[in-house]
């Protein structure tokens, strides 16, 4: 955890990436997360391979580091802090989630990372099936609890969808929405290995009110077809965070 000079308080560096299911190698996928000097990086469509380069050459700097899963319904969690507790949330069949507890300077911090389907087309039009409907209504009674928590992952929605308005109902803060510079989008950046612009923001870092971002962006291209979202968070004081926590769902997280 960083101290800022300027304000004087902790700062932590998160970064949510979909790592391409194989798409971003190993070696600049290490520079990428190396160059974002996060404390705490979720990661989604892990493969076995990216992980194994991931936890040799990141080590020294990332301790603590859990993989599950490979290619698409693969999840890492890489941490500077020491990760207390980890298991998959199995919301979707084939697909699990991700819950973890993070100590951060004596504070727990419970890390949930999701990738849910993206909408498919049917015969009524294209939306999520009821699979994945079910799983966002899972993930949310997960994630809102009176504790500090991030919501981390490739949520295949935009931020004018149903899902997005629930979770800000439920007290949850879209990090790129509160600070972030530019639009945001981090999909498609190639199709295969053709490069292409990002037109979408489907990526996304959220928190509980006990933290407020201070800035948020888009990463550099690490070889995905995602590019990663970089987030810095500050902890709200007491007073701020009953407050914003109140006026959403009425529990003090403090």
């Amino acid at each position: 955890m960083k101290n800022d000079t300027e304000f004087g308080e902790p700062r932590l560096t998160i970064v949510s990436f979909n790592v391409g299911n194989g798409l971003a190698s190993p070696a600049r996928l290490v520079a990428c997360l190396r160059r974002s000097r996060a404390d705490i990086i979720g990661l989604v469509e892990a493969t076995a391979f990216q992980a194994a380069g991931i936890r040799v050459a990141l080590a020294g700097e990332y301790p603590y580091q859990v993989h599950e899963g490979d290619g698409i319904p693969g999840k890492a969690l890489i941490s500077r802090y020491p990760i207390r507790s980890a298991r998959s949330l199995d919301l979707h069949p084939g697909r699990p989630d991700f819950l973890a507890t993070v100590e951060v300077a004596e504070r727990e911090l419970r890390v949930v990372i999701a990738h849910p389907p993206p909408p498919r087309w049917h015969r009524t039009g294209y939306h999520f099936t009821s699979d994945t409907i079910a799983q966002f209504g899972e993930l949310l009674r997960i994630a809102v609890t009176d504790e500090p928590t991030l919501l981390l992952g490739d949520f295949n929605m935009l931020d004018w969808h149903a899902y997005h308005a629930r979770l800000v109902a439920a007290g949850f803060v879209d990090s790129f929405r509160e600070a972030g510079q530019g639009a945001g989008f981090t999909y498609p950046r190639r199709y295969g290995r053709l490069p292409l612009v990002p037109v979408l923001r489907i990526d996304y870092v959220w928190h509980s009110p006990h933290l407020r971002a201070v800035s948020a962006r888009v990463g550099a291209d690490a070889g995905s077809d995602h590019l990663p979202v970089i987030v810095d968070l500050a902890w709200q004081t007491c007073q701020a965070a009953n407050q914003v926590s109140a006026d959403a769902n009425g529990y003090a997280p403090c």
